[in-house]
């Protein structure tokens, strides 16, 4: 058919439809029980500039607008419920840490160092003061051995030249000149100056020791920590003579004429290169990088020099020093020489510290002297961020303790004092603060984890398995914040963006309530609630249940 005959025909239907829309009635035809009806050409005219109006009439910027605002709604959505899983934690886990002004972003600096010493092939030491409930590495074992795992690292970090009390860890032994002063404890051990370095303790070498150091049998539970491969001396003296002999694993490979290669691992000696020397104020830090990762290392030292510290760690990543303080309530660093302290915390790059304090004060604690723990303690976390400012400081608290008052044992009665006035000083001071009084369950707690065979028979320290699980508790706390700090930095979420989202599920909560108690209102005036029947409904004994 040609274009003209099409148009004709197309033409002659609009002008038969146009006739009949003419003669049609106004009222429709009846058929039966239906009525047809015909639209008339105003009617179909008004129809279409009504829509042409209302097409016209639409912002294409309102469009867009209402476009970013349901998006921005689907996405604060579900992120305000991923937040409010964290943010549930840290408002009521027992295994919470307390920030200053409530900021559950406190550990992002420290999150971003631990990554960037991943990166970048460096070690950051966390260096984990305490008293006797860190003893034999306690706790710590625990808490460093998943740290390693995430962001790398391993051997134990620093340790004593000349160490008095079995790691679960590490094996060491000495022979030489040696004797030891430490701040802590009896005053007959203490030196005649101030200068202990970051273990809290001096080594006085007089002519020549030899330090060996080998993996511990008994650490089954920790294999990260038995490894090194970075020795470093920290030393009062810049010329020193030393020797470092380490053993390693080599491989041989056994060739076979027609038969395929054999492997066979054998232990053997090295003699590692001469140490470079870093000077710091009062300092010298003596490193030496093995080329292969060991387990075993001797290391001979010649001179006239106080030692303060040999740090045994892996080529990178994490490092959880355990500086265990047999008596001490903490009190001894405004007794140290703080441009050492703070010299060896930084050859060290040190990040963060924690404070393990005041299980040893709650006995001697009463309303009339807890002025006297504020002003103490508080001149303590102000010393280490004098000599620190770079590194963070997490403070824990004691965890309950028992006595026995009228023969039945109960928690000490100023505990609780003790460690309200703890938190308050941490906080008040920027440091965040864990309560290990309220995970283990507060008051009586340690009756029942001496039942489990968790808490010694003392009802004041932590048998070792005791020592782990809390050293769990605390690793799992700082891997959920961790989690946190990613989810943030993956979606972008910064603190601008996150008082929008708490703004949208405020008012989304707010537009909840309101619908609620709009629905409480209908339910009270309304005592009778009345169902309107639905017509021609199938008679179905199902219907109301699957209704």
């Amino acid at each position: 058919m040609s274009p003209r005959r099409t148009f004709l025909s197309i033409a002659a239907v609009f002008l038969l439809l146009g006739l009949l829309s003419l003669v049609f009635p106004r009222d429709g035809v009846q058929i039966g029980n239906s009525t047809l009806r015909f639209p008339s050409i105003l009617e179909a005219l008004q129809e279409f500039r009504s829509d042409k109006t209302d097409t016209a009439q639409i912002d294409p910027e309102e469009q867009i607008r209402k476009m970013l605002a349901e998006t921005r709604a689907r996405e604060f959505t579900k992120y305000a419920d991923s937040l409010n899983f964290y943010e549930e934690f840290f408002r009521q886990g027992p295994t919470r840490f307390d920030f200053p002004a409530n900021d559950p972003s406190w550990f992002d600096r420290f999150f971003k160092r631990l990554q960037e010493a991943k990166d970048s092939g460096k070690v950051i030491h966390i260096v984990h003061y305490g008293d006797s409930q860190l003893e034999g590495d306690r706790i710590t074992a625990a808490v460093r051995e998943p740290l390693q795992a995430l962001w790398g690292g391993s051997g134990p970090g620093m340790v004593s030249p000349l160490a008095d009390i079995p790691s679960y860890v590490l094996n060491s032994h000495s022979i030489g000149n040696l004797s030891r002063h430490r701040i802590f404890g009896p005053v007959e051990e203490h030196a005649r100056h101030n200068k202990y370095g970051p273990l809290a303790q001096v080594t006085e070498l007089r002519g020549s020791a030899t330090f060996t150091f080998k993996k511990s049998l008994h650490q089954k539970g920790y294999p990260l920590a038995g490894k090194f491969q970075k020795v470093r001396l920290l030393a009062n003296k810049a010329n020193l003579k030393t020797k470092l002999i380490y053993s390693a694993t080599v491989i041989d490979t056994i060739r076979q004429d027609s038969l395929p290669d054999e492997y066979k691992e054998r232990s053997q000696k090295f003699l590692a290169l001469e140490p470079a020397v870093e000077t710091f104020p009062g300092l010298s830090v003596y490193t030496w990088d093995l080329q292969h990762v060991t387990e075993s290392v001797n290391l001979t030292v010649r001179g006239n020099a106080d030692l303060y510290t040999i740090s045994l760690d892996g080529e990178s990543g994490v490092a959880v020093d355990n500086v265990a303080m047999r008596g001490s309530s903490g009190t001894i660093f405004t007794k140290m020489n703080g441009e050492l302290l703070g010299a060896s915390l930084e050859a060290m790059n040190a990040k963060l510290i924690i404070m393990e304090y005041g299980g040893n004060l709650v006995p001697s604690v009463n309303k009339s002297n807890l002025d006297w723990v504020e002003r103490v303690l508080e001149k303590q976390i102000k010393a280490l961020q004098a000599v620190a400012p770079d590194a963070d400081i997490l403070f824990i608290g004691p965890a309950d303790m028992s006595k026995k008052i009228n023969g039945e044992w109960t928690s000490f009665p100023a505990l609780t004092m003790t460690i309200d006035k703890i938190r308050e000083i941490a906080l008040r001071n920027g440091c965040a603060y864990w309560d290990m009084y309220r995970v283990m369950g507060s008051h009586n707690a340690m009756i029942s984890w001496v039942k489990q065979k968790l808490g010694g028979p003392d009802y004041i320290h932590f048998t070792r398995n005791g020592a782990s699980h809390m050293g769990n508790l605390l690793y799992n706390a700082l891997k959920l914040h961790y989690d946190y700090y990613l989810f943030r930095e993956k979606h972008g979420i910064d603190s601008s963006k996150l008082n929008e989202i708490h703004a949208f599920a405020d008012s989304s909560k707010n537009e909840a309530d309101t619908l609620i108690k709009k629905s409480d209102t209908l339910v009270k005036q309304n005592d009778t609630l009345v169902l309107t029947p639905i017509e021609d409904a199938p008679e179905d004994d199902d219907f109301g249940a699957a209704e």
